[in-house]
């Protein structure tokens, strides 16, 4: 639980000052409330501490610099990604409960992500968590 309060205190103090743009928040936030129902369905405790993985997708200098400063951010990187159209990916994780307010704050901070780095942010994803 500690980790999942310091990622919430680390990325708000380094994100804050970046804005979001909200008919993109908009979008994200109605795919994270299918992928929590989905999750619910099968069973899923939302309070159960688990990896949540983002995707980001972008030039490599972007993709470096977020790997270099990812650990200051709160996450792991898993892997980084050769695309076939010269772009690069890379998958980081994040040990966190799926209660929709935490979710929401994820996906707001990994769209601020996205700005800071010039990068895209492509979703995340975690496997159902029984209690």
């Amino acid at each position: 639980m500690l980790q999942v309060i310091l990622f919430g205190v680390v990325m708000t103090t380094i994100l804050d000052p970046i804005g979001v743009d909200e008919a993109r928040l908009k979008v994200e936030r109605a795919s994270d409330a299918d992928v929590l129902s989905s999750l619910h369905r099968n069973g899923d405790c939302a309070s159960a501490v688990r990896s949540i993985d983002l995707r980001f997708v972008g030039a490599k200098s972007g993709i470096s610099e977020l790997s270099t400063k990812s650990a200051d951010l709160g996450f792991t990187v898993i892997q980084t990604v050769q695309m076939t159209d010269s772009e690069t990916a890379i998958d980081l994780s994040v040990l966190s409960n799926a209660f929709p307010s935490t979710i929401d704050r994820l996906t707001v901070n990994a769209l601020k992500i996205e700005t800071y780095f010039n990068l895209h942010y492509d979703g995340w994803g975690t496997t159902v968590t029984k209690c």
